[in-house]
């Protein structure tokens, strides 16, 4: 009995083992693993391409996220931030990205944090997004909405305090043969002057360098996606009730920028594609620029938080091959691969599903053992009482009542549960904590 109740202990000791390792460690690597960086079947290429990460809308959970306040706040904060911390992690580890952009809400109440309080986001933040390539991969944060604000609500001390800390709110950068920008649309609809002057001064000078001696691919990035008619089916890879990309306004937000802005930004820039976020959900359409007579598709990546209101986690990986190359055979330039995360509360199910099967098995055999326990006394008994069978001896008063020995037989049930499943639990919860330390050390 004790040989088959210290195997059956083992074998769910390792069953639980596995299982957690699997959904703390290996799903992680696991699905990150699956997506490929892009590429193209045929190329011409004579330089090796550039691969770019996107991320879109981390906003670590804070007291602005679900209203929520002490113990409670501080458990969900940890969940949702070791699964950020898993999946970059893991993002860094295999894909090894010459540069991730975040495509803003970097914080959920960025814009309203004292000063005091937002160091501390901030340096949470970044043990989260810890680069653990700094010699070979270049980051660079753009603002969202919940990091200073939009429009005529925006913060202008939380846009002195982006840029003090974290960088400039617009950027040119030159990355494989491409001009990557990284426009702040947040500001630019802001009715001041000199509060969208950085914006549109850098808008009105990509519209004056239209022409350059080297051909270049032109990437738009934008915090908040672009203007498009109502209705517009954002393609098969979204996820959420709405098939399309609504265009809501309330308090700080904006789901999409305003016809005009888009129109302009269009016309100006003449990009080769809009990649934004915000939105938390994939969307991919296509916009008109009547100036040019052609189309551009925007690309909006989802968000990477598991608490964003879609099921499923998503980001983006960015392949951008030779301009020159491309230009010479009227091909696109770079090429996108949208990619998923694992499905967090999927893990809580299985976890609880397990658990529950844990217990039945336990259950199962413990009831098994005590029938067999019950025979073996039974045959005992039999054996004294064919011994003695000429002993006289005067019948009992009285016998305990049959619901009293089942009773009795369920505790001891109950208790052997109890017993066999703190011996799987002892070895099972240290694994837990050590695969959630893993991410804190490696």
């Amino acid at each position: 009995m004790a040989y088959h109740r210290r195997r059956l202990v083992q074998l769910l000791r390792l069953f639980w083992v596995f299982l957690l390792f699997y959904g703390e460690v290996g799903i992680f690597y696991w699905k990150v693993g699956q997506c490929q960086w892009p590429s193209k079947e045929v190329t011409t290429d004579n330089e090796p391409p550039v691969h770019v990460a996107l991320i879109a809308d981390p906003q670590i959970v804070d007291n602005y996220s679900y209203g929520q306040t002490g113990l409670l706040l501080q458990i969900v904060e940890f969940f949702t931030d070791i699964y950020l911390r898993r999946s970059y992690t893991a993002l860094q580890q295999l894909r090894q990205p010459a540069a991730t952009i975040f495509l803003g809400d970097m914080f959920d109440g960025g814009r309203e944090w004292e000063d005091t309080q937002w160091i501390e986001e901030y340096h949470r933040y970044n043990s989260i997004f810890r680069n653990r390539h700094p010699d070979t991969m270049r980051v660079y944060d753009m603002a969202g909405n919940h990091d200073i604000g939009i429009g005529n609500t925006i913060v202008p001390h939380a846009i002195e305090r982006f840029r003090h800390y974290i960088g400039p709110l617009n950027r040119v950068l030159h990355i494989g043969s491409h001009q990557i920008i990284l426009l702040d649309t947040l500001t630019l609809e802001h009715d001041d002057p000199k509060v969208n002057n950085s914006s549109r001064a850098l808008v009105e000078w990509l519209r004056d360098s239209q022409h350059h001696d080297l051909p270049q691919s032109r990437l738009l990035f934008t915090h908040v996606p672009m203007w498009r008619p109502e209705g517009t089916n954002c393609g098969p890879l979204r996820q959420g009730e709405f098939p399309y990309l609504r265009n809501r306004r309330g308090y700080q937000f904006r789901d999409q920028l305003f016809e005009n802005t888009t129109q302009y930004l269009l016309d100006a820039i003449q990009p080769d594609a809009v990649f934004s976020g915000d939105d938390h959900d994939t969307c991919t359409m296509e916009h008109s620029i009547p100036s040019i007579g052609r189309n551009v598709t925007e690309y909006t990546i989802g968000a990477f938080g598991w608490a964003s209101g879609v099921p499923i986690a998503s980001y983006g990986l960015l392949t951008l091959h030779s301009s020159a190359a491309n230009a010479a055979t009227d091909t696109l330039s770079f090429k996108l691969q949208n990619c998923y995360l694992p499905y967090q509360l999927g893990i809580y199910k299985c976890y609880a599903a397990a658990f529950v099967l844990t217990l039945l098995v336990v259950a199962l055999y413990c009831r098994m053992a005590s029938r067999r326990m019950s025979t073996r006394h039974n045959n005992s008994d039999d054996g004294l009482i064919s011994h003695f069978v000429q002993s006289q001896l005067p019948p009992p008063v009285s016998v305990a009542p049959s619901y009293i020995k089942r009773h009795a037989a369920r505790l001891g049930i109950i208790r052997r549960v109890i017993c066999v499943t703190k011996d799987v639990v002892v070895v099972a919860l240290p694994a837990y904590i050590a695969f959630i330390l893993l991410f804190y050390i490696v």
